[in-house]
């Protein structure tokens, strides 16, 4: 069934560098991606450190900052395109991990016609 969002493509960025997430915002901003959701995250030296002391050992010999945040948005391919151009435009060091996949469906995207429990009111 046709969902009104054809071509939607799911963008994944994972952030790693705290100073240059302002300039990665300014990029998403340009590229016109104006839906993004942002998920502070910890990573696996960050949980062993501070939930799970009895593998500090094994926590030692990862980095010290093992947290980032993670940028989701559905999204079209020209907006990910100009996004990419900007962060090609960065240092390699700043940019952020991108990932996008192809979306099948949407669901709760403001198109009520195809949400079955839509109120009809």
């Amino acid at each position: 069934m046709p969902d009104g969002h054809e071509g939607l493509k799911l963008l994944i960025l994972i952030a790693r560098d705290e100073a240059a997430f302002d300039e990665l915002v300014t990029g998403i901003l340009d590229a016109g991606i104006t839906g993004a959701t942002i998920v502070e995250s910890k990573g696996l030296g960050a949980l062993l450190r501070q939930d799970m002391p009895i593998f500090s050992g094994l926590a030692a010999l990862l980095p010290q900052h093992t947290g980032s945040r993670v940028v989701l948005s559905a999204t079209s391919q020209p907006c990910i395109d100009r996004l990419y151009a900007y962060l090609d435009e960065m240092p390699p060091e700043q940019r952020p991990i991108g990932i996008v996949v192809p979306v099948e469906h949407t669901y709760g995207m403001g198109d009520s016609t195809n949400d079955e429990h839509a109120d009809p009111s």
